[in-house]
């Protein structure tokens, strides 16, 4: 289960929990390609319900973002969403970028990708 702010998770393989109670995932749990197609570079906040099963796009085509629209089929074979259901209502910040390393939630990784080459003050 992930936990962020009022809603918890549970993401699903197979029909078992894919990470521990209160873990975070990895970029390894992720079936993202290293370099995902450009979506929007800020996270979709979107409001989920309890009980609702979600499949958060983790390739960036598709048309339906955050969530999966089977584009992944023709635009990126062998890379599948990551399926989560919600265990409790409310609003959650949902990774676009496809470069969190806590997916499906946004960790800011997109203000990473957008800062100027060289070193940061």
């Amino acid at each position: 289960m992930l936990r962020l702010g009022a809603v918890t998770l549970r993401v699903l393989l197979g029909g078992r929990a894919r990470a521990p109670p209160g873990a975070l995932l990895s970029p390894a749990l992720s079936s993202a390609p290293s370099a995902p197609s450009s979506a929007p570079p800020q996270p979709l906040v979107v409001e989920l319900k309890a009980g609702k099963k979600y499949a958060w796009c983790s390739c960036g085509h598709s048309k339906t973002q955050p969530f999966c629209d089977g584009s992944h089929r023709t635009a990126a074979p062998g890379v599948s969403p990551l399926r989560f259901t919600a265990e409790a209502d409310g609003a959650a910040p949902l990774c676009a970028c496809k470069r969190t390393r806590t997916p499906p939630f946004c960790d800011g990784s997109h203000r990473e990708q957008a800062a100027p080459p060289g070193p940061r003050p």
